[in-house]
């Protein structure tokens, strides 16, 4: 008997129990899903999250394939080149993903400071424009 779950065949009741159909070893329950989380969560392109899988599930692919998305990945530090040179592998997701999105979190924070920088230098200069208009407003309410 099968009970009504994201997709019909991941849960089953045996023996009183629900508990989880057997899958296929290696692949997501949701491989959209994954993509799509690797593009929201860690800005991966549709093709760079796809790639990534394919050398996650594959266990890497030849050096050959290089493109652009192989250079995205290597400059997220998410793939390495193997010992031999000859392939694209990739790190354990808690390496590459966690790492990767330390080093965005690391950026995002030092956008943030830079930014805020910016700001305070703004305010800085726009303090005297308020000043003297509350001035030159002071000066034309006392002269009535």
């Amino acid at each position: 008997m099968q009970v009504s779950g994201r997709k019909s065949n991941i849960l089953h009741v045996r023996r009183g129990l629900l508990v989880a159909a057997k899958e296929p070893p290696g692949l997501p329950r949701d491989e959209e899903a994954v993509i799509r989380s690797l593009g929201t969560d860690i800005e991966l392109g549709r093709e760079e999250a796809m790639l990534y899988l394919k050398i996650l599930r594959e266990g890497g692919i030849p050096k050959a394939e290089k493109n652009r998305s192989t250079e995205v990945l290597l400059s997220r530090g998410m793939i390495l080149l193997s010992g031999d040179g000859s392939r694209f592998i990739a790190l354990h997701p808690r390496l590459g993903v966690a790492n990767y999105f330390r080093t965005y979190q690391e950026q995002v924070t030092r956008e943030l400071r830079e930014r805020r920088m910016r700001v305070d230098k703004l305010i800085l200069e726009l303090i005297p424009v308020y000043e003297a208009a509350t001035k030159k407003k002071l000066a034309e309410q006392g002269e009535k």
